[in-house]
This record gives structure tokens, C-alpha cells and sequence, in this order.
């Protein structure tokens, strides 16, 4: 006997047959974006300030002028261009302060540097200090070394980003993305400027740093602390409007799709839940309950954990040797988080069998290769390689490559002998930029008593710019809603599931070469 999907075959047409999204609630008007530039001055200290970094410097900031409480809106910060005198310098950060009332759930580099070598990159770091941490309250472009203040200091002229003498030069533009906080009332601002503004008398005083050597045969090392002007401390405000709260759609997917089971011990039942923006504690004060759908028993009840997902075991009436197979339909319900997450569920077809089922299941890696950007899209290839089961997999097994939860084209079978698999797909761009992650699955196939079935252990990412502009896309506002994502691209994204964003320190090579085209 041959078992496969039998989506087709769900028993009762109340029952939903794939992932089901609920509908976000009509985001408020939206505001057309302020593109405001902002003349910056600098005053430096140190050993042998003046070098860098010219005067005044032109900063533009593009952001909404107004969202709604819990929206999700991104705010560009172009940092201008700089002058660098008649020294080399080198270690060079420059310090974004992030504001106290909206949460960052996303950032990342969308244009290039110029003139400046080594490998810029963004990190969170604490103000006051300067040193790296995960939650703190600046943003910082760096190459990986600090000047004085910060993690990997130092000085001289080599190390982190570089800038020979006599040149004009650039850091790379910023773009942020933020969600308004659910709790905000009418009129508050949410405000992002630089940080290090004001006098400049200790290492908060500091906004951009440097360090260099002052050259010739006693030439010695120094380092540059250079302060903002006062008015760029506030350099964007979006206020908060009016408007109702927008919630963040979620997803939910049963693991395995369609599967068999042994009824003779205890099922075990596993959906993951994602919502793009939302940190894994919000995910978890919702909870999925696991349903019987043909006769409305609850099966269990469990909050998604960490990773986004939620876990039972029911045991279910035995099947008797002699008996024919049993046909469950089940539904995996989240409720969503009142006033934060809306619900959404998934169902499969479970079947119980009276005999042990042997399972063979396969990881997909994944890797997704960008192309050419043009004006409508983006050309992915999504390349999954695998190892082969200990039991070969039987004729007529498929794999469905998934972007943002959604099937992408037709199932394909899974080759011969070969060990590796191939999509090309191509992404419409939105008007804002967005990422997408890929997953694959293998529609779980059951021979007699062996079962096949195969997943992605960590999605891979591609961030496809938006319309609204090449070196400083304009923001829009309103909530996305895509997969998941694990792995090296979720290191710019704490306490977050849901999310497969570029880091932005530490970003994989496809991310880099995409940003680099489609900036």
C-alpha cells in the first residue's frame, strides 16, 4: 500500500486545508515619507583632531511622518559625505542612537561606503560605554574594530575602516526598521538622531571615532573623539497617530504535513508559529491547541517555545491489528496575543496505524544565490542540497520549495541519485524593501510501514530592495508577514522569531552581493 498527501481528500469542508492567515485590520492613511537633510557639525578631541571629518556635514534622514501604535515603519539614515585631511586613519565607527519608545527589529546596510576599506558593518552597542551588546541603545557602522572606546580597540592606522589621506568618503547609508510601540498614545514622538551630541567630555560625548598615527620616524599612535552638534540628536520624528493598533499577522504550520503514526504509543504533534516582528516572549503569550477536527475533542494545549514552536503527545485510540487504518483530521489553532498578534491555524491528515511506522527524514540546506535586480524584480535560485536516507525514498517523492510560508510553483520529484536540488524563482519588489526566507519540504510519503520525510533546519534569506528609491529606499509603513528563520542570519534580530533578516554584522556572501546590486 502507498500513502501520500491526502490535502486533497480532508473530510469536511468547514475544515481548513492549508495554513490560514488572518487578515490584518486597514492600516491608518499613510503620510508620504519626510526626506529631511540636516547640516552636522563636528568638534573633536584626542591627539590630533581636525583631520577628520570636515564641516558641516549634510546628513538626510527619509521616515514616515506619522504611524500608527504598534505599526512596523523604517526610518533611512544617509550619514553624508566626509573629509579626511593629511593623515591615514583608520578604526572608524559612527553611532546611531535608537529611540527609547519604539523597538528596532531590523536593520541593515543599503548602500555602499566609498573610499573607505575594510568591511563596514552594524552592531548594537551601549551608548555610554561603547562596547558591543545585543540590546543596546545605539546602532554603530563599523568594520570590526573599535577606536579607544569600544569592542576591539585600539589605534593606529590599520584596522576596522580604513581611509587614506586627502580623500572624500562615505559610510554606507542605514535603514532601519521599527515597530511603534502598541501602548503609545496620540502625539508621542519617536525620535532618531546620532549618539554623541553635545559637549564632548567623556566617551557618550562621542559620535564618530578614528584613530591614526602621526607619521615620520618618531611618529606615534593617536585617536579622535568627535561629537555631534546639538541638532543631531533629533534628526527624524515620526509621531504617533490616531489610529487603532496594527496587529502583526502570524503563521502556522503542522511539521510533517500530512504523516502516520503508530497508535499504539502516544503522538506526538508539532506546529511552529512565526510572526515577522515579534519577539519569541510575544509568540509564546499565545497558545496552539491541537484539535480533532472530526469530532472537536482538544488534543492538548502548549505555548511556542523559543524557537516558535508548540509541542504535544495524545495518545488516540488504539488501532487493532486486524482493523484498517484510522483517518484523523487535525487542526493546530494559535490564538494570537490580544491587541498584538492576530491567530491563524494549519491542518493535516493524520493517520493512525495498528503497526510501528519507521521513519526516515532528511535535512535540506539551503542556500539562495541573488541575480540581477531590475525595476519589477529580483531572480533568486534557490539551491537545496541533502543527504540520502538509509532507505532509499520510494518512487513518486516530491519537494516543495516554500517563500514566506507560500508554495512556490509545483512540487518536483526528488532526483535519482543526485544529492542536490535547484529553483529558480523571481521576487517582485514592493515598494518598500523586504525580506524573504525559503524553506523546503518533502511531502512526507509512507510505503507500508516506512515513512519519508524531509524539512529545512534553517531557512535561508534574501532582502529584495524597494521601489521607493536605489541608494536610500523610501520607507513605507504597515507589517509584513513572511516566515521564519535560524542560523547566521538572525544574529541582528534578539529574542526574535519569525525573522530571517540580514544581520548586519556578519551578513552570509549572498546578502552581501545582493546588497551591493541593489543599492
Amino acid at each position: 500500500m502507498t500513502w501520500k498527501r491526502l490535502a486533497s481528500l480532508v473530510a469536511g469542508a468547514s475544515m481548513a486545508l492549508s495554513t490560514a492567515v488572518a487578515v490584518a485590520p486597514a492600516a491608518h492613511a499613510q503620510t508620504d515619507p519626510v526626506n529631511d537633510p540636516t547640516e552636522v557639525t563636528y568638534v573633536c578631541r584626542g591627539n590630533n583632531p581636525g583631520n577628520a571629518p570636515g564641516s558641516p556635514i549634510t546628513v538626510t534622514t527619509t521616515a514616515p511622518a506619522s504611524v500608527a501604535p504598534g505599526e512596523v515603519f523604517t526610518v533611512v539614515l544617509d550619514p553624508g559625505e566626509m573629509r579626511n585631511n593629511s593623515r591615514n586613519h583608520a578604526r572608524f565607527t559612527y553611532d546611531i542612537a535608537l529611540p527609547d519608545n519604539a523597538t528596532l527589529v531590523d536593520s541593515r546596510l543599503v548602500g555602499r561606503a566609498t573610499n573607505m576599506g575594510g568591511t563596514p558593518s552594524l552592531v548594537r552597542v551601549n551608548s555610554q560605554t561603547k562596547v558591543n551588546q545585543a540590546d543596546g541603545d545605539a546602532l554603530r557602522i563599523w568594520g570590526g574594530a573599535s577606536a579607544r572606546w569600544g569592542t576591539s580597540s585600539g589605534t593606529g592606522n590599520s584596522g576596522g575602516l580604513t581611509v587614506s589621506s586627502n580623500q572624500n568618503f562615505r559610510f554606507p547609508t542605514v535603514e532601519m526598521t521599527f515597530r511603534a510601540p502598541l501602548d503609545a498614545t496620540a502625539g508621542d514622538e519617536i525620535v532618531v538622531g546620532l549618539a554623541g551630541t553635545g559637549p564632548n567630555s567623556s566617551a557618550a560625548g562621542a559620535q564618530l571615532m578614528y584613530s591614526g598615527n602621526t607619521g615620520g620616524f618618531f611618529g606615534s599612535n593617536f585617536q579622535n573623539e568627535c561629537a555631534a552638534s546639538a541638532n543631531a540628536a533629533q534628526l527624524a520624528s515620526v509621531t504617533v497617530s490616531e489610529d487603532a493598533v496594527v496587529q502583526l499577522d502570524s503563521t502556522t504550520r503542522i511539521v510533517g504535513g500530512d504523516q502516520a503514526a503508530d497508535s499504539s504509543i502516544p503522538v506526538p504533534l508539532r506546529a511552529q508559529v512565526s510572526a515577522q516582528y515579534a519577539s519569541a516572549g510575544e509568540i509564546s503569550q499565545g497558545t496552539v491547541t491541537f484539535r480533532n477536527a472530526d469530532t472537536d475533542e482538544v488534543l492538548g494545549v502548549a505555548n511556542p517555545d523559543a524557537g516558535g514552536y508548540a509541542e504535544i503527545a495524545h495518545e488516540f485510540p488504539r488501532v487493532a491489528d486486524d482493523a484498517p487504518e484510522v483517518q484523523v483530521n487535525i487542526v493546530a489553532e494559535y490564538s494570537g496575543v490580544e491587541g498584538n498578534i492576530e491567530p491563524s491555524e494549519d491542518s493535516i491528515v493524520l493517520t493512525l496505524t495498528p503497526k510501528p511506522v519507521v521513519q526516515w527524514n532528511t535535512d535540506f540546506n539551503l542556500r539562495a544565490t541573488i541575480g540581477q535586480l531590475d525595476e519589477d524584480s529580483l531572480p533568486v535560485t534557490v539551491t537545496a542540497t541533502f543527504q540520502r536516507p538509509g532507505l532509499e525514498y520510494p518512487e513518486g517523492t516530491l519537494v516543495q520549495l516554500y517563500r514566506n510560508g507560500v508554495a512556490v510553483g509545483d512540487p518536483v520529484p526528488v532526483p535519482e541519485s543526485d544529492t542536490t536540488l535547484t529553483w529558480e524563482d523571481d521576487v517582485p519588489r514592493a515598494e518598500r524593501t523586504a525580506t524573504h526566507r525559503y524553506t523546503v519540504e518533502l511531502e512526507t510519503i509512507r510505503v507500508e510501514y516506512d515513512q519519508w520525510t524531509g524539512s529545512t533546519p534553517n531557512p535561508a534569506a534574501v532582502i529584495v530592495t524597494g521601489t521607493g528609491g536605489e541608494d536610500a529606499p523610501a520607507p513605507g509603513t504597515g507589517s509584513l508577514d513572511v516566515g521564519s528563520l535560524s542560523g547566521s542570519a538572525e544574529g541582528s534580530l534578539t529574542d526574535s522569531v519569525g525573522y530571517d533578516v540580514a544581520p548586519l554584522s556578519g551578513v552570509m556572501p549572498e546578502l552581501t552581493s545582493m546588497l551591493s546590486s541593489a543599492s
